[in-house]
């Protein structure tokens, strides 16, 4: 077994304030991390390699009326987005100065938007919302989003989107016990696959491993559950694919949800939290089809519940942690 030791502690709030942290995004040069939550302010941390590690320089607390519950940055580091229980989608984005401005607010969800997200190439943006829907949004040369596609595929609220490592290909995660893949046909955007029992309970996040044919889902089960594609070069890659069941892991010891997951490109170490105010670190161990997942570390330093992990781009030894408890912690794993 590791150890997760904990670098720094950013404390929005106190845990009686209940300002519930509910999603980080790292900028992918790995110096900045977004955060939000239930106090309907988007902030954007510098972070240090000297202590206090994350230093607050930005807080964009104008744009949203309710809670914020998802941010993410494009790739090229131009955008940040916000989504928000007040079904809006606010596009900030980065001046010649380094601040980061409103500049756009989508709308048209009917409502709680749950989450937003850049695909590989940045031409594309999705959400989803509590009105069972997701919206896919392009991105023209004028950097205007203009809808795409709607699809409402789910007959329950739609929890979390995440694209494919470097495919269009999208995936989201319902209140339904369902999953769905989506792909670009040429014309529109349409269903490519749908899984009607990927856990027993909501599906609350996903995430692919860097080669994009392995991916993650955790759920209401306390179940982090592999997924394989088996689609060869020859049928067209993983767009074409058929995703199927590998291993699984059950959090043991307790009834509480995990909530989200990351799963780190160099290491290929995966981070779990949940419903028991714990962050987990696990690895996919054996050849393809005889998989194992093993427990390596664990932390349980949060007060509240964990609602999002996320592993730094560059260090693949740093993870970041976003709890109800009004914190955001840096953890740095040893193993």
């Amino acid at each position: 077994m590791g150890t997760l030791e904990e670098v720094t502690v950013a404390r929005i709030a106190e845990v009686e304030d209940c300002s519930k942290q509910w999603c980080l995004a790292w900028h992918h040069s790995g110096g900045i991390l977004a955060s939000c939550g239930d106090d309907k302010v988007v902030r954007v941390w510098k972070c240090t390699s000297e202590p206090p590690f994350l230093e607050c320089r930005t807080k964009l607390d104008s744009s949203h009326s309710r809670a914020i519950r998802s941010v993410c940055f494009s790739h090229d580091g131009k955008f940040l987005a916000s989504a928000s229980f007040d079904s809006t989608i606010v596009i900030y984005e980065k001046g010649e100065d380094g601040e980061f401005e409103e500049t756009n607010k989508l709308e048209g969800h009917e409502s709680e938007v749950k989450g937003c997200a850049f695909s590989s190439s940045d031409e594309f943006f999705a959400t989803c919302s509590r009105d069972k829907s997701v919206w896919f949004w392009q991105l023209d040369e004028e950097d205007d989003f203009a809808v795409s596609s709607i699809l409402q595929p789910h007959t329950g609220d739609v929890k979390f989107v995440a694209w494919h490592p470097t495919e269009d290909l999208l995936i989201s995660c319902s209140y339904d016990f369902s999953i769905r893949f989506y792909k670009f046909d040429g014309e529109d955007w349409v269903t490519h696959q749908h899984i009607d029992d990927a856990h027993d309970g909501t599906v609350w996040s996903a995430a692919f491993d860097g080669s994009g044919r392995r991916l993650v889902t955790v759920g209401e089960d306390r179940v982090l559950q592999l997924w394989t594609c088996t689609a060869t070069p020859e049928e067209g890659g993983v767009r074409n694919g058929k995703w199927q069941k590998a291993a699984r892991y059950t959090v043991e010891g307790t009834r509480w949800p995990l909530y989200s997951v990351s799963w780190n490109n160099v290491s290929e170490l995966i981070a779990v939290g949940g419903g028991d105010e714990t962050v987990r670190v696990l690895r996919v161990q054996g050849m393809e089809g005889e998989e194992t997942i093993d427990e390596m570390a664990v932390y349980s330093g949060h007060e509240g519940d964990v609602n999002c992990v996320l592993w730094h781009p560059k260090d693949p030894t740093l993870l970041a942690s976003a709890s109800d408890d009004g914190s955001i912690r840096l953890l740095r794993i040893q193993l």
